[in-house]
Order: structure tokens, then sequence, then C-alpha cells
């Protein structure tokens, strides 16, 4: 990544950071002027300490992941992916919450939920949707993650042992391409706000490092995943968030079933009964359960909601637009670029 794509990733992760601690970390009213600020109880205080540790984790991965792949080099794409995204969330169980959503440069079918509100959309999953409702079940996918702190959750939940075990294996990368090798920077130094606030994340003096703990969340969102269950969950309450913003219903099973099919599936793989179990060849494989699964799921939950009664927005033709300007400017830019290189 270049230093303006680095500097503009950091600015964004910095003002998704403002963003998240002022909409998840107040309490009370703000005080009038010449009264003295109320200070929060044992309770609020570590209801805060827990959602800031939960932020600078999140931080830590969304920075080590931009500086993996690179951002996307759109800055329009970026603002829509944010705007469908934070709309989405609107409709979820955690409408307060606030959230930064970035597009990142791989041409693989995959998103990253990091915890604190930090979600990552390949421009692949962009490039594989055919319409905004699908993008917006992706991302409501990614919310109900963050909403849930499935991440969050699963890291607080590790002993010591577990944690220094993952935030090893995360820095091995057997499986990453060579291509996204070349592009890895040096890990991020831990800030002075994660060592401050790491011991609260498990609840004791002894606490975590919160640089150890994004590792560690590394290797679970890129090798081992947060299990069927909690995909599950996901893709559920996902589809409940769009359908409730006004989306197709069925707009992330066509997707998921359209991602197969891209990868030599036939097309009535997704609708399958039964998977017959394969090596992995994707991160997406590794950590998510089989689309035919999945997409059982998904019409479980469309069954309870009365789905089949609900026509929804597709919103085709904006996406359409914003999708083929911004590959098309890509394109241009990977010309322009090759053609610096020769002179």
């Amino acid at each position: 990544m270049n230093s303006h794509k680095l500097s503009r990733a950091r600015d964004v992760l910095a003002f998704g950071l403002s963003l998240v601690l002022m909409g998840s970390c107040s309490f009370g009213s703000q005080p009038k002027a010449g009264q003295a600020e109320a200070q929060p109880d044992a309770e609020q205080q570590k209801k805060l300490d827990e959602a800031r540790a939960e932020l600078e984790i999140g931080r830590n991965m969304a920075g080590r992941l931009l500086k993996f792949y690179g951002a996307y080099p759109d800055e329009k794409l970026v603002r829509y992916v944010n705007e469908v995204g934070n709309f989405v969330a609107k409709y979820s169980d955690y409408p307060d919450r606030r959230y930064m959503f970035e597009v990142y440069n791989s041409d693989t079918v995959n998103a990253f939920a990091c915890p604190g509100g930090y979600i990552l959309v390949s421009i692949g999953a962009i490039k594989n949707a055919s319409n905004e409702a699908e993008l917006a079940h992706v991302l409501g996918h990614e919310v109900a993650h963050v909403g849930h702190k499935h991440m969050y959750n699963a890291l607080n939940k590790m002993s010591k042992e577990e944690l220094e075990k993952n935030a090893d294996a995360s820095g091995k990368a057997t499986e990453i391409p060579e291509e996204t090798k070349a592009r890895m920077r040096p890990a991020p130094e831990q800030s002075e706000l994660g060592a401050t606030i790491a011991k609260y994340l498990s609840g004791s003096a002894a606490g975590l490092n919160i640089l150890q703990a994004a590792k560690a969340g590394m290797s679970v969102i890129m090798e081992k995943g947060l299990g069927a269950e909690l995909e599950y969950e996901a893709d559920r309450e996902g589809t409940r968030y769009a359908v409730g913003a006004g989306y197709y219903p069925k707009a992330l099973i066509n997707f998921l079933c359209r991602m197969e099919v891209s990868r030599g599936k036939p097309r009535d793989y997704c609708l399958k009964d039964a998977v017959a179990k394969g090596e992995p060849s994707t991160i997406l494989d590794k950590t998510h359960p089989a689309v035919p699964l999945r997409v059982s799921n998904i019409k479980d939950v469309l069954v309870a909601m009365k789905a089949d009664e609900i026509i929804g927005a597709k919103g085709k033709k904006r996406f359409t637009v914003i999708k083929e300007r911004a590959l098309k400017q890509a394109s241009k830019a990977q010309v322009d670029t090759e053609t610096e290189g020769k002179e």
C-alpha cells in the first residue's frame, strides 16, 4: 500500500474509533456550565473500560487487515458501502452502535467483522454482488457479528495459553497467497491506550495484552473461524436486519449461490441437503459452514418471517452505476501505474 492509501486508512480508522466511542461509551447527560462533571460508578466504569478494550482490539485488527491486503482506492465506493452498512445497522438489535466500513483490495469473496464496529468487505464480494440488497445482506451478517460481540467474546473466553498459541499462529500466514505476502507491512506497536486498558478485557488485574488479543483474533478470523453456530446466527440476524431495512429477503441466498457457481460448482449445489466434505480452498471455506447448510439456515428464518409476503427492494440501478464506475476507475489507475513503471 502506498503512503497515501495507508494515510487514508489510518484517518478512516481514527474517525471510526471516535464515532464508536461517542456512540457507545457515554453515560448520563452532559454537565451544565459551572457543574462538576458526573463520574461513572463502578459498573459504568467497567462497561466503559470493556468498550474501550473492544475498540482497541478491533482497531488493531482492522489496521492489520488493511495493511495486509491494502485499502481499495475509491473514496466514493467506501462512502457508499458505509451508507448501506449503517442504514442496515439502524435496523439491528443495537441501533446505537457506530460502524466503520472499509473496502479491502482482494478478489476473494469475503468480509471481516472486527470487534468494536470495524467491518471490512473485499472488492471481490462487491464484484460478486449484483445489487444493493445483496451487499446489504452481506454487511448485515457482519453487523450481527459485531453487535453480538462474537469475536470479542471468543477472545475473552480464551486462557492465557490459548491466546499465546493463537497469537503465535497468526504470524505464520502459511496459507496466504504470495502476492499478499509481498504487501505485508511490519506489525503495529501496541498503543498507549491499549496498554492502559488491557487489564480490563479479562476482568482481572493480570488482564491480557491488547496486541496479543488482536494477533489471536487474526488467527481466528483467517484460520479457525468463530464456529458454525455463530455463523448461522450471523446469517439469521443479518438477514433479519436487511429485510427490516426494506431489502429483498432472498438476496443473501442469491449472493452465496452465485459465489459457488463462479467457483465452478453446479447451479443446484447450494440447494443440496447433503454436502460432501473437501479440503478448504479459501479463507471463507475454512471459517464458515458449507454454503448449502447456510442457505438451509437462511430459508428457515425467512419462513419464520413470512418473507414470501415481503417484496423488498433490490437497488440494482444505483449499485450497478457505483460498481461499474469504481471498477473502471481502478482499471484506469492500474494502467496509469503500469505506464509510469515503463517510463
